[in-house]
């Protein structure tokens, strides 16, 4: 089971990326989508990082999640708090 947990694990992450980056190659302004995409991204990731004890899970501000949430937007800040709750 951990076998399939670990692959699965991955393949959620890559198909957000490729999403995502379908999404951003699509828009008429893909750099400012990117931005916007991004800075959304990070909001959300410093606000559930500042208050998300109340939720119950606060992120770290790490750069593996800095970065995940600046390039995935919000999907990627879901996909931290979706990773945390399947290994834990």
């Amino acid at each position: 089971m951990e076998f399939f947990r670990e692959y699965f694990y991955y393949l959620l992450w890559l198909t957000a990326f490729l999403i995502l980056l379908c999404f951003y190659i699509k828009r008429q302004k893909p750099f400012r989508t990117f931005l916007l995409g991004g800075s959304t991204g990070l909001t959300v990731l410093f606000l559930l990082h500042f208050y998300g004890e109340a939720l119950g899970y606060a992120p770290a501000l790490c750069v593996t999640n800095l970065l995940t949430s600046l390039f995935l937007g919000i999907p990627g800040t879901a996909l931290i708090l979706l990773s945390h709750v399947l290994t834990g």
